[in-house]
């Protein structure tokens, strides 16, 4: 006999055209939506019914159930927690009785099926309760509770509005601290501006559960993968019947982080230059632009999950969407047919399509998580991934697989029947999964590539000058020789006269000392002025170099030459450039993980496709790459600082550049002079390959970046 566990509260509720009764699981906190016919059943198994009888019972109601149909239901009842068998000495399992289709031996509790994979899941992730949380809310409520008003929900837009504001304002200074993020000797810091973040929206939720009436449960610490993370037992949040009230429970958090986020930003304006503003800023990227990346994800069974279930009014939406995924599934794959589905209607795709969406995004984003912790834990890591992969993967296909294989269909022929066609898939499987570490990936690598004038001059200023004339302007044509600007340096020029007199000094001294046969002072007085020869020389190269000229033909290029008259420059300042748009060329960048697949492609001279940022796309040949790996940045264009492909660090010269993370090849490739016109210096995009690793290489590659 079956029996509803006493600690299930069951309330009906109006979903559209549709009454929809909800089970609410007390002792375990869950709740489960079901339908009028489903609660039907639900109601006659109060333990003194048999299957039998409640089978009876629905006919006589009307409803067209089939025994199998109910016992399914049944099985999903215990498996979820809300019903238990009561066993009858010498009887044989009600469900059993009624269902043939099913198995005892699949249904008997185990150490594999239940107390293994708990015991890794307290692996994974643990909670531990600490407070009770309803006295903390009830607190928090009556201070400041009035957020959630329509007062303070119209405040609430003005700041984070304004702070909106002031952000997109000041985006590049943003940038930076954005990128300041990535500083390990500051991973401390944010991590203790994390957790103050993340107790700040657990509060959220209780303080907006409170004021609409809601029971809060406990407060705690759920670690998962070993990050603390907050949380607080709000589920009694279902029973209110306002859909807006819940929503706004389930957003508490994340409207309390942008307030905050906001306030930040604001603090971040006022405060001088410091740690403080560098923290303000920080703060403001971890509860504004994380929390809506995470938090807000409706993909993650986070606070965006939650709100759009709401609005579609489907509780439990990942449960109904993946069930329904997965009886698909059987059906398909080993010809199981499918339960009764509690679902109807547009909610029902909608249900599917959300969990094909969030089951493909939890794969790469759970799979990248793993295997980044396993990369920077080392051991430990790789420990959790195993653990991981084991819970996630390997114990929820073996329990498929032997349900299909416990699972006793009409079909007597073994042919026919659900075992054989397990049999071929596991075939077809462990048949292809060889080969994906064989077989080449049929997609391309990317390179990163910048576009830059070929054989261009860069006038640069070589000492401390005022620019007295410029002869040119921007896009003027040049020929060789053609005299660009002018600079003046008296001091230079001064020193420089000072200079050729000392060596005149020193000279006549030498033929001096030696007409009075003086000769060691001699030749120390000629070494004087060889040593005076050599300074006046540079001195002459530095005065020559205040006439700045054009090194080759082509035409004047930058912003502003005109108003280069008057001012003062120093050394190494860019003046202006000489160059062909003809004459342009397609820089390669190129890291180790790729030099292999590219020595391939130019070798054997294959074109790859070129994609700029901006849309422009052609087809080049690329060139054989040069012999030396560098850690010097290629191009300023290709920093991860200002929007780049490629990760840089400080130079340990401590001259204020940057090198990259990992040495680059570089590869030159001349473009076409239609080429040429169309597309500018400067821009960066990616050069298509041909991809030398396997299939499997590739996934790993993608999940660990």
């Amino acid at each position: 006999m079956i029996r509803m566990d006493s600690a299930v509260e069951f309330t009906s509720r109006e979903i559209g055209s549709q009454t929809q009764v909800f089970a609410h699981h007390q002792s375990i906190g869950k709740f489960f939506q079901l339908g009028p016919e489903e609660y039907r059943i639900a109601s006659l198994f109060d333990g003194t019914r048999t299957m039998s009888d409640v089978v009876a019972q629905l006919e006589l109601d009307g409803m067209d159930w089939e025994p199998a149909e109910v016992a399914e239901l049944v099985q999903r009842f215990v498996s979820c927690g809300i019903a238990h068998a009561m066993p009858v000495a010498g009887a044989a399992s009600p469900t059993t009785a009624a269902a043939p289709k099913s198995s005892p031996q699949a249904n008997k509790p185990n150490v594999f099926s239940q107390l293994l994979p708990k015991s890794l899941s307290m692996i994974i992730s643990q909670r531990i309760p600490l407070l009770q949380g309803d006295r903390i809310a009830a607190s928090l409520e009556r201070r400041v509770g009035s957020i959630f008003s329509t007062n303070g929900i119209c405040i609430w837009i003005l700041l984070v509005a304004s702070g909106l504001m002031l952000v997109f304002g000041h985006h590049h200074e943003f940038a930076i601290e954005l990128r300041r993020m990535f500083d390990p000797g500051m991973w401390m810091v944010l991590f203790v501006i994390w957790v103050v973040s993340k107790v700040i929206h657990e509060l959220g939720h209780a303080v907006a559960a409170k004021y609409h009436g809601v029971r809060v449960g406990k407060i705690g610490i759920m670690f998962f993968l070993f990050a603390p993370l907050a949380y607080v037992d709000v589920t009694d949040a279902w029973k209110l019947r306002s859909r807006w009230s819940r929503i706004q429970i389930a957003l508490g958090g994340v409207y309390v982080e942008l307030a905050f986020a906001a306030v930040a930003a604001w603090t971040w304006w006022f405060l001088p230059a410091g740690m403080a503003k560098h923290l303000a800023a920080q703060f403001f990227m971890i509860s504004g632009p994380a929390t809506l990346l995470v938090n807000a994800n409706p993909l993650l069974r986070l606070d965006g999950y939650f709100v759009v279930g709401d609005l579609v009014e489907i509780p439990n939406l990942r449960m109904h969407g993946r069930n329904h995924c997965a009886a698909w599934i059987e059906k398909v794959l080993v010809n199981i047919p499918s339960p009764r589905p509690l679902l109807t209607g547009w909610r029902r795709t909608f249900a599917t399509v959300h969990a094909v969406a969030s089951v493909a995004f939890q794969i790469v984003w759970m799979s990248g998580l793993v295997i980044g912790i396993s990369i920077w834990a080392k051991g430990l890591g790789i420990a959790l991934a195993i653990v991981a992969a084991v819970l996630w993967c390997v114990f929820p296909l073996t329990k498929w697989v032997l349900k299909v294989w416990m699972y006793q269909s009409d079909q007597k022929r073994f042919f026919t029947s659900q075992r054989y066609r397990l049999v071929m898939l596991g075939f077809f499987v462990f048949s292809t999964l060889p080969s994906l570490s064989i077989v080449h990936s049929p997609m391309d690598r990317r390179v990163p590539v910048v576009v830059r004038f070929h054989d261009e001059q860069i006038a640069r200023s070589a000492t401390e000058a005022f620019v007295r004339k410029v002869h040119v302007t921007s896009g003027q044509r040049v020929s060789h020789g053609t005299l660009l600007i002018e600079l003046d340096n008296p001091e230079l020029k001064m020193k420089r006269d000072q200079k050729a007199d000392d060596l005149q000094l020193a000279e006549l001294r030498a033929i001096q000392l030696r007409r009075q046969h003086q000769l060691a002072m001699a030749a120390s007085e000629l070494e004087t002025a060889e040593s005076l020869r050599r300074q006046l020389d540079e001195l002459n190269q530095q005065v020559r170099s205040l006439s700045i000229v054009a090194e080759r033909e082509g035409f004047v290029i930058g912003l502003g030459v005109e108003q280069l008259q008057g001012r003062f420059v120093h050394p190494g300042d860019e003046l202006l450039r000489v160059a062909d748009p003809q004459e342009k060329e397609l820089l390669v960048s190129v890291g180790p993980s790729d030099v292999e697949a590219f020595g391939k492609v130019t070798a054997q001279k294959l074109p790859g496709a070129v994609r700029l940022r901006g849309g422009q796309s052609f087809q080049a040949t690329p060139m054989t790459l040069r012999p030396r790996a560098r850690t010097t940045l290629p191009h300023p264009a290709l920093a991860a600082t200002v929007g780049g492909p490629l990760p840089v660090e400080p130079s340990p010269d401590d001259d204020g550049q940057w090198r990259v993370v990992d040495p680059q090849m570089e590869s030159v490739t001349p473009l076409d002079p239609i080429t040429s016109l169309d597309i500018h210096a400067g821009q960066i995009g990616t050069l298509s390959i041909t991809d030398n690793r396997t299939i499997a290489s590739r996934l790993y590659d993608a999940m660990s970046r």
